[in-house]
C-alpha cells in the first residue's frame, strides 16, 4: 500500500466517525471523493504489481506508465476536491470544541495524503497535466 493510499484511507475513516458525517451533503460528497481517490490509488498499485517490468517490452511499459500517470492525476484531483468540500463545510458550519480534534485528524490525514501523493507520483501528475488538450 502506498503511503498516500493510507493517508486517504485514514482521513476517510476519521470522516466517517465525525458526528455530522451522515447528515451533511458536503461531508458525504467529501467522503465520496476520498473513496474515489483511495480506489484509484489501489488500482494503480494493482497495475504496478501486475506487470513483469524486466521481461516486458518497451511498448507495454510505455502503455502501463501512461495508464498509471492518469490514475495518479485523477487521484490527486479527487484529494483536492475533497479538501475543497471540507473547506466549504468549515466555512459554513461551526465546529465545536468537542469535534475540533476529530476535525484536525481528518484535515491532517488528507494534507499528508496529498503531500505523499506529490512525493510519490508528482512527476506522473505533472506529466498528465501537461498533456491535457485544451
Amino acid at each position: 500500500m502506498y503511503s498516500s493510499t493510507a493517508g486517504v484511507g485514514s482521513s476517510l475513516q476519521y470522516l466517517k466517525k465525525f458526528p455530522e458525517y451522515q447528515n451533511n451533503q458536503l461531508l458525504i460528497l467529501a467522503g465520496l471523493e476520498m473513496t474515489i481517490a483511495y480506489e484509484l490509488l489501489e488500482a494503480r498499485r494493482r497495475i504496478w504489481c501486475s506487470i513483469f517490468w524486466k521481461r516486458s517490452n518497451s511498448a507495454t511499459k510505455f502503455a502501463v506508465n501512461k495508464k498509471m500517470e492518469g490514475i495518479a492525476f485523477d487521484a490527486g484531483t479527487s484529494i483536492v476536491n475533497a479538501g475543497k468540500l471540507l473547506n466549504q463545510y468549515y466555512e459554513e458550519h461551526e465546529i465545536n470544541d468537542l469535534d475540533r480534534e476529530a476535525w484536525s485528524q481528518i484535515i491532517m490525514s488528507l494534507i499528508n495524503a496529498n503531500r505523499w501523493l506529490k512525493e510519490q507520483f508528482g512527476v506522473d501528475c505533472k506529466s498528465k497535466q501537461l498533456k491535457i488538450d485544451l
